[in-house]
């Protein structure tokens, strides 16, 4: 008898080693028979390869165990669209055509259903976007500028409505991983405070996604950057190769550490208003410290030329992934920071006639 007892007892160990929490992806795409389906994660903004697995008859399935749910994607081959997903320890299925990969169908995951009704939601948005985008460039080709005025506040409008939109639904669900996911992408450019009040509302179990970490990380950052700290030295290469420290420009200036890049629109436009009052204030204190975003020094260099910038540049050339833009939380362009004669912090993103006033403020 004890020994049926204890065989019983080994059985039941054995089965809950192998009875491991895993998920199974079931795909059925139609007008797609054969190729390959691949399942990546997002690291860092960069998708890696997690599974690849032949597609037979229309169908594929992904097999594997995931410690906490995030977000990944599945592509197929010869197709440029993918599918988004929350990635879990349960059954999922997902029919999907090759002519409408985004609108897949995905079952079996609540996070999945979640995140679909917010994705839906925030499209509605979108189109008001760019029907008001359609509107702006007939506006500025026609030199409507009271329509493009308006177009512009109505815009503003929107995109209130959007973010109010946004921090409702992460605050609803703020037991769900989708809640640091969403805030991350979406919230991490509002201020501390309101960043930190979204953040306080997370279940204790989302603490250790990695979602949460990032976004801490992040706090973190804008508090070491904010208004009234001193600067976070860098050194990066100028145009030429040659390693320039932030710090090297320290002391008896006021410096407007500027972020930009070649392929940023709003950059571009923003640089005359620069190139102005760097001919204005550069003699009686004032110093312009440019850092590019951009990927390629042959477009970095000629921007500078074709913009007229005569004041130090530097880069890394490594696009979003700037190490001096970490260091600053910079997370869109253009965007500034100003340091007095000492290197503190005294003021962020002054731009149009913002800064012209600030600088007269300071020098005249």
């Amino acid at each position: 008898m004890k020994k049926f007892f204890y065989s019983l007892i080994a059985g039941a160990l054995v089965l809950s080693c192998t009875m491991e929490p895993k998920y199974e992806i079931d795909g059925n795409i139609n007008g797609l028979n054969s190729g390959s389906a691949v399942l990546s994660k997002i690291v860092e903004g960069e998708l890696v390869t997690v599974d690849s697995v032949v597609i037979e008859n229309g169908t594929f399935t992904f097999e594997g165990s995931i410690e906490n749910p995030e977000l990944y994607v599945i592509s197929f081959s010869d197709t440029l669209d993918e599918i988004q997903l929350f990635l879990e320890n349960v059954d999922i299925t997902i029919k999907v055509d090759i002519d409408s990969i985004k609108g897949a169908e995905i079952a079996g995951s609540v996070l999945n259903t979640s995140f679909k009704s917010f994705n839906d939601e925030l499209l509605t948005y979108n189109m008001q976007f760019r029907a008001l985008y359609n509107e702006y460039i007939q506006a500025n080709m026609s030199g409507d500028s009271q329509k493009v005025k308006e177009i512009e506040e109505e815009y503003g409008k929107v995109e209130e409505m959007q973010m109010a939109y946004i921090e409702k639904f992460v605050k609803e669900n703020s037991g769900s991983i989708i809640a640091p996911y969403l805030t991350l992408r979406y919230l991490s450019r509002r201020d501390i405070d309101k960043l930190e009040e979204v953040m306080s509302s997370f279940s204790p179990e989302l603490l250790e996604s990695q979602y949460y970490k990032t976004l801490k990380e992040r706090v973190d950052i804008m508090k070491r950057v904010a208004v009234g700290q001193p600067y976070v030295d860098f050194t990066l290469n100028d145009t030429t190769g040659t390693p320039i420290a932030l710090s090297s420009y320290i002391g008896g200036k006021y410096i407007l550490l500027d972020f930009w890049a070649a392929w940023c629109s709003p950059c571009r436009k923003e640089n005359p208003n620069l190139v102005a009052n760097y001919a204005k204030y550069k003699d009686r204190g004032f110093e312009i410290f440019g850092v590019s975003f951009d990927k390629t020094r042959e477009d970095w260099v000629k921007a500078i030329k074709d913009d007229g910038i005569t004041w130090p540049q530097v880069s890394d050339l490594k696009y979003w992934s700037s190490e001096a833009g970490k260091l600053y939380a910079i997370r869109s362009i253009p965007q500034n920071v100003l340091l007095d004669k000492d290197g503190i912090i005294i003021a962020k993103n002054l731009k149009g006639d913002d800064l012209g006033a600030k600088l007269a403020e300071l020098l005249d």
